[in-house]
């Protein structure tokens, strides 16, 4: 072998492992809506790893995205939320409301939404969502709340935040 070979190889390799190397992170942005006194939340999770995690939860075989979808899949999707995802708002938990689902590339989007919300003095965010299946994921949070625009960072150590104004 060449050197100009050996050479190749040897920065081929590691570009290799870093393509290979599969990455868990969802975004989820949440916006408080004063004048509505509703919370919009909008859930970014890569299809793949919610039909993996949906099918090992619930012991199903089926695929998300396609035209023919299971019409059960909404009520999948409700419950998996509600088992992982909670919102506390001024320390008392609040219950949401599944309005749906997009898919878009390889990315699906849920929405949900809060109503009946006068004010937010603090907001507690729990997202171990797909944790239970890859213990490397990262859940990120956006929220835009009283005009304060603050991220957190959710992880199997650390699973949910808090935010007080």
């Amino acid at each position: 072998m060449s050197s100009k070979q050996k050479y190749l190889i040897f920065f081929l390799i590691p570009l290799f492992a870093f393509t290979m190397h599969k990455y868990y992170l969802s975004l989820t942005k949440i916006e408080y809506k004063e004048d509505e006194k509703l919370l919009q939340v909008t859930m970014r999770i890569f299809i793949d790893d919610l039909e993996h995690t949906l099918n090992s939860t619930y012991d199903k075989n089926f695929e998300l995205a396609l035209p023919n979808e299971s019409a059960n899949i909404d009520t999948l999707i409700n419950k998996y939320i509600s088992t992982k995802f909670n919102v506390k708002i001024n320390d008392l938990k609040k219950t949401y409301i599944y309005l749906g689902k997009e898919y878009e590339n390889d990315v699906v989007y849920l929405y949900i939404e809060l109503k009946n919300i006068d004010q937010i003095n603090s907001i507690e965010i729990k997202n171990n969502m797909l944790m239970e299946m890859f213990p490397e994921q990262k859940n990120i949070i956006k929220l835009n709340i009283n005009k304060t625009k603050k991220t957190f960072l959710l992880t199997n150590q650390k699973d949910k935040d808090l935010l007080k104004f």
